[in-house]
């Protein structure tokens, strides 16, 4: 699975982009949707076939998964036609583009942290109404984590249909050759960085790695979230719509300058430079371990392994700190349906379906981890450890059921779950080495800081 990560275009790029040609002004956007039909399954009655759009992300993966999951409803539901549609190289400036021409989707795909401008600008439709009517409540875990990106303003407007929480992938077979334990559920901050040092190691020329910050890439705030809070101190005064930057504290500053800055200056991790050559990975039995989300299965074990042999894995929750709680990145993406759609009692049909048992089936079986934790362990559990030869599937259920999220903003904000402005550049300093978290983190503190000042003025 690619990364899920998109630039967040500024306030002024989304108002021109929504700028909704054909007539499409605020009253209708803002319009409240109908409650289905009361019929004996839930459906509306229709006179004829209905025509529906659905976006789908632009992997290969999600293809397959919405394409199965529209014909399984169309079996059953021959009064609608649904369409899958996916926007390769930019898809949320696709999305953006369709809605100023007046050709969004019914219904559309978004990661929990990325919604929240569109709701307040009046082109998803609230989804509470329609939950209510179809008793669907239990299918909307509450935590946080969960709450934080599906809805806004006091409404729900995105589905929890598929997570992807941050667990710690093992290469069994490099803690064997040192005899080290693997990582156990409790396991510490100091157990973890023993662990990173010990697994570093260089054998007839060949250099492994006892970390790495992510899969091929360089990482980011998303990622290293949960070694900043291990002792229980957040980076924000909230996570919703901070108004506080609170990064300048020991816990950040030390947990950024082992797990980025030590890592790299120590031959630890490989920096940048080494990820750029290719070849180093902990799906090329080169890194002990890395923070993932269940998209790089696929690289590790089966058919699509980067290796022919696949690597002798399992996961663990990431380390605890004093606090012992699990404040991992759970991400949590769905769907939202659209205030244009002139068929939103049919597109609620749709969605509710994708979050049935039915549903998210598809989603286990097509690769995607299921939307909540019940359904993680009951549905996606046993296909997963079967098809990439692993044993704790515990620890994505866990995570989604205990973990957190980074940060959410509304519309107009320079920052973003994994970084933006001035958190993307502080990565950039520890990253390259150019500074020690001590100096590059009380700088970025004054420059987050004046991000949020600027982010609430613009909305007084």
């Amino acid at each position: 699975m690619s990364e899920r990560i998109q630039n967040r275009l500024s306030r002024r790029s989304f108002l021109r982009l929504t700028a909704v040609a054909g007539g499409l002004g605020l009253a209708a956007a803002c319009a409240a949707p109908g409650a289905p039909a009361a019929t004996g399954d839930g459906a509306a009655p229709s006179a004829e076939v209905v025509d529906l759009r659905l976006s789908a992300w632009a992997d290969v993966q999600d293809a397959v998964v919405y394409d199965n999951m529209v014909n399984a409803f169309m079996a059953a539901n021959d009064d609608l036609n649904v369409t899958v549609e996916q926007y390769p190289g930019g898809y949320y400036q696709k999305i953006q583009a369709n809605f100023a021409g007046n050709t969004s989707a019914d219904i559309l795909y978004y990661q929990g942290w990325q919604f929240q401008s569109y709701a307040e600008n009046g082109v998803l439709a609230p989804l509470d109404d329609f939950i209510a009517a179809t008793d669907s409540g239990d299918k909307f875990p509450h935590n946080e984590n969960y709450d934080s990106m599906t809805q806004w303003d006091g409404s729900t407007y995105m589905t929890p249909t598929d997570t992807g929480p941050l667990v710690i992938y093992y290469n069994k077979d490099i803690f064997d050759a040192k005899g080290v334990a693997y990582p156990a559920a409790g396991w510490t901050w100091d157990d973890f960085k023993s662990t990173i040092e010990t697994l570093s190691y260089e054998e007839e020329g060949s250099k492994t790695y006892g970390w790495a910050q992510a899969a091929g890439w360089n990482g980011g705030y998303g990622r290293c979230a949960n070694f900043m809070r291990r002792n229980g101190h957040v980076e924000w005064d909230t996570i919703v719509e901070p108004t506080e930057a609170r990064w300048d504290h020991e816990d950040v500053i030390s947990g950024l300058q082992f797990v980025v800055y030590d890592t790299i200056a120590n031959g630890w991790s490989p920096g940048p430079d080494v990820i750029a050559g290719g070849g180093v990975g902990v799906d090329t039995g080169r890194v002990a371990m890395v923070l993932e989300g269940p998209w790089f299965m696929p690289r590790l074990y089966g058919e699509l392994a980067t290796t022919e042999e696949g690597i002798n894995f399992d996961v663990a929750l990431a380390p605890v700190g004093v606090d012992a709680t699990n404040y991992t990145f759970g991400h949590v993406h769905g769907h939202c349906i659209t205030t244009p759609s002139e068929h939103k009692d049919e597109s609620w049909r749709v969605v509710d379906f994708i979050l049935s048992d039915e549903g998210q089936a598809i989603i286990a079986n097509g690769g995607r981890l299921c939307g909540t934790p019940r359904n993680i362990e009951n549905l996606w559990a046993p296909i997963a450890s079967e098809k990439y030869n692993f044993e704790n599937t515990a620890a994505f259920a866990n995570s989604m059921a205990e973990g957190a999220t980074p940060v959410v903003f509304g519309e107009g904000a320079e920052l973003h779950a994994y970084g933006g402005a001035a958190i993307t550049s502080l990565w950039d300093k520890l990253l390259g080495l150019q500074e020690t978290a001590d100096t590059a983190v009380k700088t970025a503190q004054e420059e987050i800081q004046g991000a949020l000042d600027r982010y609430h003025a613009e909305r007084a």
